[in-house]
Formats: structure tokens, C-alpha cells, sequence
């Protein structure tokens, strides 16, 4: 800053103290930005993490209509602790096997399934993971996912060749639901945990009788909530 005094130019730069206000008031803004990003970024990550699930559904059931095959979206939920991103987060496809004439293969009225997955497989956002306690109806079995040497546990939907939802467990109505929810899950956790205890941002989509589904607008329409979603 220049000050002129009796044709003088004298340059004075800040003081400490105007110094040390604006370093508050910029760590102040940053602070209530970083608060509101957050708050943000976790809400989007429910938003977004329900049309990808819902897509993967969608691509079995229309795989397993196209094909005249069983068709299984698989969660994994037993990933080693290289693939442990996986857990709770990753949905992917595996189809029916068939026999060198391109017949379904069956174990009496059962459906044989490939161990490995049909499709590259996709993974839900960060923080958010697939609720089993208020999803339905579930299976587990044990798949190759990418990255594993081994089969893991999985949890599971069936789709058979028409398209409908197998153990479905509703004739009227959805005749199941799929809830993603936030939440934070540390290398040695073996289940998802909400960020906190008063957390309702979950949300999901039902499947009805035909396979189709359709999103949840509210939590309150989770079938089965009594109150705040919990893994």
C-alpha cells in the first residue's frame, strides 16, 4: 500500500494482526465448505448408488428374458482383505450353465449356475453399501469374483427365463426390495456400519412380481423400517 505525505511516497505493507484475521476468516469459510461438501457428497452417493444397482438388475432380468436362462446378481460379502472394497459394494451377473447344444442346465428343478461372472460387474459409490438386513429375498452362494483366487460367499437374486423373481416372497404387490445405504466400513470390519446413529440416508427400489422394479421416493417406503436403517 502506498500513502502519498508532502509529495512522498511511503509504501506500508499489512500488519501481523490484518494478517492473522484474514488466515481465521479464510480457515472459517473452508471449514463450513468442507461441512456442506460432505453433507453433499453423502447424499449423492445413495442418489447415484441406486440407479447403478437398479441398472444391474434390469441387465439380468432382460439378459435372463433374451437367453431363456437363470440369471443371478451377485453381492459379495466374504471378499479377502485385497478385495475388500468389494464386499457389500460390487454387484455383478452370473447366467445358467448350458451344454454343448445351448440347453439350460438343471440339477433336478434347479438351476446350474457358471461360477464366474457373466459381465464385468459394477461397484457402488464410495460410502455407500448394500443393506442384507433389509433387502430381500436373499440367497448366498459361493462365486469367483474378479480379483479372488477363490470362490467367496455371495449374497444373491435369482431371475428365472421368464423373467420373474425366484423365492420371491410376495404374490401381490413388490415381491422383493433392494436398500443401499451409506455408511463406512474399516479393513477389519465384516459388515457395513452407518456414519451415525441417527442416519436415514438409505434408499432402494422394489422388484415386482414380473421383475420389474421401480424406486423408492421416500425411506419411509423400505418395507420392513421401523426406524432408522441399520446394517
Amino acid at each position: 500500500m502506498k500513502i502519498q505525505i508532502d509529495n512522498k511516497q511511503i509504501i506500508r505493507g499489512f500488519t501481523l494482526v490484518e494478517l492473522l484475521v484474514v488466515l481465521v476468516i479464510i480457515s472459517v469459510l473452508m471449514g463450513v465448505g468442507a461441512s456442506v461438501m460432505k453433507s453433499a457428497t453423502t447424499a449423492q452417493g445413495v442418489s447415484t448408488a441406486v440407479p447403478i444397482a437398479e441398472g444391474v438388475f434390469n441387465e439380468a432380468r432382460t439378459l435372463a428374458k433374451s437367453r431363456g436362462l437363470h440369471t443371478r446378481v451377485v453381492i459379495p460379502f466374504g471378499a479377502d482383505q485385497d478385495n475388500h472394497d468389494k464386499n457389500f459394494r460390487y454387484l455383478g451377473i452370473v447366467e445358467q450353465e448350458v451344454n454343448s447344444s445351448g440347453e439350460p442346465q438343471y440339477n433336478g428343478d434347479s438351476a446350474v449356475f457358471k461360477n464366474r461372472l457373466s459381465s464385468r460387474g459394477k461397484s457402488l459409490p464410495g460410502k455407500t453399501f448394500f443393506n442384507a438386513n433389509l433387502s430381500s429375498p436373499i440367497n448366498q452362494e459361493s462365486y469367483q469374483i474378479p480379483g479372488e483366487s477363490s470362490a467367496v460367499q455371495c449374497y444373491y437374486y435369482e431371475f428365472n427365463a421368464e423373467g420373474y423373481l425366484v423365492d420371491a416372497d410376495s404374490t401381490s404387490g413388490p415381491s422383493g426390495s433392494v436398500v443401499i445405504q451409506s455408511g463406512r466400513m474399516a479393513p477389519h470390519d465384516t459388515q457395513p456400519k452407518a456414519l451415525n446413529s441417527n442416519s436415514r440416508d438409505a434408499g432402494g427400489f422394489a422388484i415386482w412380481k414380473r421383475g420389474s422394479t421401480s424406486i423408492y421416493r421416500s425411506v419411509d417406503q423400505i418395507p420392513e423400517l421401523t426406524g432408522n436403517p441399520t446394517f
